[in-house]
């Protein structure tokens, strides 16, 4: 089965807390965001999803995230669902500095059924000197798939 990779830009991302967060911009190259101190929130990015090719079911292996952090902002989760079920769940990552092809695995490698939204939580540090030091850019994030 060959495989295939679909990649979505940051500039779709959606907030799931907005009142946790300084400011969103997009940008040309990536989406940046600046957190409130001490705030957590999820960045939900919903992929376009081919869920059958020419009659075949596609099925996920994995997700690919693209993005770099100032020093007092941090990606500490990675969960993937397929519509409204699950998939799955990277948590307590701690992810600083620049993740330019950061990939998590999907167990199992499921058949895609109702899309794939790919979620990001992010905190920011209590701590920390200024909003610029709690900047998170998000590239792009992305599926690799095989049908």
């Amino acid at each position: 089965m060959p495989q295939r990779t679909l990649w979505m830009h940051g500039a779709n991302m959606q907030v799931e807390y907005p009142n946790r967060i300084t400011s969103v911009r997009a940008t040309g190259p990536f989406v940046r965001i600046e957190g409130a101190r001490g705030q957590n929130t999820w960045l939900h990015f919903p992929v376009p999803t081919p869920a059958v090719i020419d009659g075949a079911r596609m099925r996920i292996d994995g997700a690919l995230v693209s993005f770099r952090t100032r020093d007092n902002a941090s990606v500490n989760e990675i969960i993937v669902y397929d519509g409204d079920q699950r998939i799955a769940e990277h948590m307590d990552q701690d992810l600083r500095g620049e993740n330019l092809e950061y990939r998590v695995d999907v167990p199992g490698s499921p058949e895609i059924n109702r899309g794939i939204n790919i979620v990001l939580g992010v905190t920011f540090d209590s701590v920390a000197p200024d909003a610029r030091s709690m900047q998170i850019e998000i590239i792009g994030v992305g599926l690799e798939y095989t049908g």
